[in-house]
C-alpha cells in the first residue's frame, strides 16, 4: 500500500515547492514556466506541464499567459496544504479500498481492510494539517 500512489503526487509537490519558494523570494513578479521546473528537477517538460495545469484547475496554482506569465501560488502558502496538492493531481491513496491478497481467510482480509481504511484516513487528516509554507520552512509568503 503506497501513500502517494503516484510520481504526479512527488513532481506536483515539487513544483509548487519551487514556485513557493520563488514567490516568497522575489515578490513574484513573474511566473514559473513548466520548462523550468521541469529542467530544475529533471522531470519531462510535458508531465511537469500536465501535472502544474492540473494543479491550476484543482485552484492551488494559477496559469497567467503574457509576457510574464506562468505559474503561480493561487493562494497564500499558508492556505495550501499537503493535501490539496496530492489531490490536485490524484495522488492520493483510495479512502477506502482493499488490499486484496488472494487466499487470505475473510477474518484476515476484514482486518487488513479496515486497517488500510484506516490509515489513508489518517494520512488524509496529516496531509490537511501540513502547509506548503511548512514545506518552505517558515512563514511561506
Amino acid at each position: 500500500m503506497e501513500m502517494m500512489r503516484t510520481k504526479a503526487a512527488s513532481y506536483a509537490l515539487l513544483a509548487v515547492f519551487e514556485i513557493g519558494k520563488r514567490a516568497r523570494g522575489s515578490g513574484a513578479s513573474n511566473g514559473v514556466q513548466a520548462g523550468e521546473v521541469a529542467q530544475k528537477y529533471k522531470l519531462p517538460t510535458a508531465y511537469a506541464a500536465k501535472i502544474m495545469s492540473q494543479l491550476a484547475r484543482a485552484g492551488v496554482l494559477r496559469s497567467d499567459r503574457g509576457p510574464h506569465g506562468g505559474f503561480r501560488l493561487n493562494r497564500p502558502a499558508d492556505k495550501i496544504t499537503l493535501y490539496d496538492v496530492f489531490d490536485g493531481v490524484g495522488g492520493l491513496m483510495p479512502e477506502s479500498g482493499t488490499a486484496a491478497v488472494p487466499g487470505l481467510p475473510n477474518a484476515v482480509q476484514n482486518t487488513l481492510n479496515r486497517t488500510y481504511n484506516e490509515v489513508a484516513s489518517k494520512m488524509r487528516d496529516i496531509l490537511r494539517k501540513v502547509t506548503l509554507s511548512d514545506v518552505l520552512g517558515g512563514n511561506g509568503r
